[in-house]
């Protein structure tokens, strides 16, 4: 008997309904989660989340909702992703939400004579900056390709960092700052007289940040490790993983720089003295990811 197409529909819902289960599990041990923790997450029993991984339970609208944002979703995507397993195609990487710890922050009143904004915008451009970085290495892994860091050049890696803190911050000062066109000084523009220009630098591990000429004025320096995708980090060892461990503001002058030709650099360079980046305020430090022995000036 040939099934009628109200049939066939009906175990197409039933299957959708299935692979959100499916899904759930996936995202689940894409993130590491145990069963416990994403039912605690999103406020279910996990008895109930693993007869709904199973299959054995079909999941309410509601439902359906509270497991989509404690896995960092929307509804729609949630159930476009079932449809999809539903279809047999194959389920995308979808990376976790990453998020600067609370006690990042650091000299708020720095942050505020300099910019007149409060530490919440650079905590902000950082988060955005790392989802914008995990866009790219979802595409690249879903792609069958290796993430961002295993494939580029690490200046060209820092470089690519730098201008998306200057578009995250441009985008997280709700107006207070637009960014500059690429290669002109200085990369954040001030909107408003509450705030100073800023010019953006970005350096691996310890090095000190460099640029081709001194540039005088206010200096908003970040610091990154590559460490791994759930926030593991060994001194010493790289990940591919950006993780940004530090950042420092303050005005600088033409004397704050040394300036190079050395053999291995494309012409000129002037290198922030370090000393001088010490002196500088910390307005971020997350201490999970510090490459040096021990804590430097403005971390604790």
């Amino acid at each position: 008997m040939t099934p009628s197409a109200d049939d066939e529909e009906a175990e197409t819902a039933r299957a959708v309904a299935r692979a959100v289960g499916t899904v759930v599990s996936s995202l689940r041990d894409q993130r590491g989660w145990s069963l416990a923790e994403l039912a605690d997450e999103a406020g279910k029993h996990r008895t109930h989340l693993g007869l709904v991984e199973r299959g054995e339970r079909h999941v309410s609208v509601e439902s359906a909702y509270r497991l989509a944002r404690a896995l960092g979703l929307s509804l729609t995507e949630l159930v476009n992703m079932a449809e999809t397993n539903a279809a047999g195609g194959d389920l995308p990487v979808r990376l976790p939400a990453r998020t600067p710890p609370p006690d990042a922050t650091r000299n708020a009143d720095s942050v505020s004579t300099a910019s007149g904004l409060d530490e919440a915008w650079i905590v902000g451009a950082i988060t955005n900056t790392y989802r914008r970085l995990d866009l790219i290495d979802e595409q690249l892994i879903n792609a069958g390709t290796q993430p961002l860091a295993e494939i580029i050049e690490l200046a060209s890696l820092s470089a690519m960092i730098g201008n998306l803190l200057r578009s995250a911050l441009a985008d997280a000062s709700e107006g207070g700052y637009r960014s500059n066109d690429p290669h002109k000084y200085p990369d954040l523009v001030s909107e408003s007289d509450r705030g100073s220009d800023l010019e953006i630098k970005v350096a691996l591990e310890t090095n000190m940040p460099k640029g081709h000429l001194p540039k005088p004025g206010q200096h908003l320096i970040f610091r990154y490790v590559l460490g791994g995708r759930r926030g593991e980090y060994v001194r010493g060892q790289r990940g591919s993983v950006v993780w940004i461990w530090e950042a420092r503001l303050g005005n600088l002058s033409a004397i704050d720089f040394a300036e190079s030709n050395t053999a291995g650099d494309s012409g000129k360079t002037a290198v922030i003295r370090a000393r001088v980046l010490d002196e500088m305020a910390c307005v971020y430090y997350d201490r999970r990811f510090l490459p040096y022995a021990r804590p430097r000036a403005g971390h604790e």
